[in-house]
Formats: structure tokens, sequence, C-alpha cells
């Protein structure tokens, strides 16, 4: 008995120590790095593809492995689209710099309602502008990968819970439409970078507005906004701020959170000479037109 305790012992040991070595995500991914340095492209592909294995919301890894396949891609002369859903994971898992190159390499073809659900898994723009449409169409549960939305011109009235799947969006055009109300599930797309909501029929915003602290710019003008949440001054990120030909009379004071504004378009609102110096105050570096 005492023999065999020693030898189950030193298996324990050696099999804790084998496991104790074996690498992790993290040694697989600064490997990855290596091997792209040194311009070993498909072994960095690789050793992202452990990492990933491992951590499967490692967007770091993610960004890394479609920069791989990208420069693969290039000295091998062929373009792959596969880079595009692993810039879409690594922004999801909060890699930030992804959304550009996703900009620059994913969303140059844009897929009519007609193509676009042929080959979901390859869609990352759509343009479903002019359609008559009073809803997104069935099916888009399908475009997992859908980053660019165009839906000019239909007659949406409000935002159905099918929405809840475009989760992953980076730009939605709902400019033209019938909107009376925006639903809360808009607060659900969180990679929002550009959100155009031109000449619709919007008195008020949802507090769930606020949940979009990636949006970049957001276009409002020429509908019958009255006030502005105080969610608003959560949108950290924003930089231009449209809200022309309105029936505003003010802005929420959690405007002045908006660090990073650097133009807002007041034109056509019934603001007050007094409460334009108000809003200056509240936004001393930013270009704000009233005229």
């Amino acid at each position: 008995m005492k023999k065999l305790f020693t030898y189950s012992s030193v298996l324990a040991v050696l099999i804790f120590g084998s496991s104790f070595n074996q690498p992790d995500a993290k040694n697989y991914y600064e490997t990855g790095l290596s091997s792209l340095n040194q311009k070993d492209y498909i072994k960095a592909i690789g050793d992202f593809t452990n990492a990933i294995s491992m951590n499967p919301k490692f967007g770091d890894a993610y960004y890394y492995r479609a920069y791989s396949k990208e420069l693969l891609g290039k000295k091998m002369g062929f373009v792959s689209s596969e880079l595009c859903s692993d810039l879409i994971y690594s922004m999801v898992y909060g890699k930030d710099e992804a959304s550009e190159k996703i900009n620059e390499l994913c969303t140059g073809e844009c897929f009519n309602m007609e193509s676009a659900f042929i080959e979901p898994e390859i869609v990352y723009c759509a343009d479903f502008s002019s359609k008559i449409l009073t809803d997104i169409p069935d099916g888009v549960e399908n475009l997992h990968y859908l980053v660019k939305l165009n839906m000019f011109n239909n007659k949406l009235v409000t935002l159905s819970q099918k929405w809840t799947y475009l989760d992953k969006l980076i730009s939605l055009d709902l400019g033209s439409n019938r909107l009376t109300l925006l639903p809360p599930v808009i607060g659900k797309m969180t990679e929002l970078q550009e959100l155009n909501l031109n000449k619709n029929q919007l008195t008020t915003l949802p507090v769930e507005i606020g949940s979009l602290s990636h949006l970049k710019t957001l276009t409002l003008r020429q509908n019958a906004l009255k006030s502005l949440p105080p969610n608003i001054g959560l949108l950290k990120n924003l930089q231009d701020l449209d809200l022309a030909l309105n029936m505003l009379t003010t802005l929420p004071a959690e405007i002045t959170n908006l660090k990073n504004l650097k133009k807002l378009i007041l034109v056509g609102n019934e603001i007050s000479v007094k409460e334009q110096q108000r809003i200056k105050s509240l936004l001393p570096n930013t270009e704000i037109a009233f005229e």
C-alpha cells in the first residue's frame, strides 16, 4: 500500500507539472505576435487560433489573426473575406481599432434585398433603401456579420424585436422613414458609430440612447423633437450632433459631458439668445450653429 501511494504521488506530480507547463491563451498570443513580426503568417494564424480556442473572447487575438490573414493574402495575391468575421469578433470583444479595419476592408460591397439572404454569412453591408418596408425583412437573424445597414426611405414607424439581431451594426441609416417612436431596442446596438434619423417624426428619444457609447455621428435633422433625455450626456465619443429643424427650446445640462463633441447644429429651433449663451458655456470647445 505504501509503495502504491508513492507511485500515485509521483504520477500526480508529473501530471500536475505537465499541465502547469502547457501554454495558455496568452502564451499562444505572444508566440503569434512573434511569428507575425517574423512574417511567418501561416504560423501566426495557427498561434492566434490556439489562443482563441482557449479564450473565445480574446479580442486582440481575433484582431491579429485577421491582420495575419490580410498580410498573407497580399503576399499570395488573393483577397479573403474570412478576416472580416475575425475583425467583427475583435470589435465585439473590445478591440476598438477593429471597426476602422472593418470599414476599410469589409463594407465596400453592399448587398441588395434580392441577394443578401442567398449567402448571409458573407454579408457585411446591406442596402434595403426605398423598398416600402414597414420592418426589417424576415431572415435578418441569419445576417450574423452585418455591420452596415441602409434602410433609407421606407415606411418604418417603429423598430420591432427583430432588430435585436443587429447588435453588430456600426452604421445605420433610418433617414426618411415615418418613425414616431424609437423603442428601447435601439440600446442593443451598442457598436453603432453612425446613426441617421433625419426626416422622421420623432418627438423624443428613449433613455436607451445613452447605451450607444461608441456613437460618433448622430443626425436628427427635421424631426419634431421637443426635448432630449439627460442620457444624451453618456455619448462620450460623440463628435457630430445634428439637431436642425426640430422644436427644441433648450438642451439638458448633461450635454456638458460631451467632451469630444466637435460640431453641434441647432439651426431652425426656437432657442432664445439666453439659452444659446448657456449652451455655449456648457460646450466651450464645440462649433455650434444656431442660424
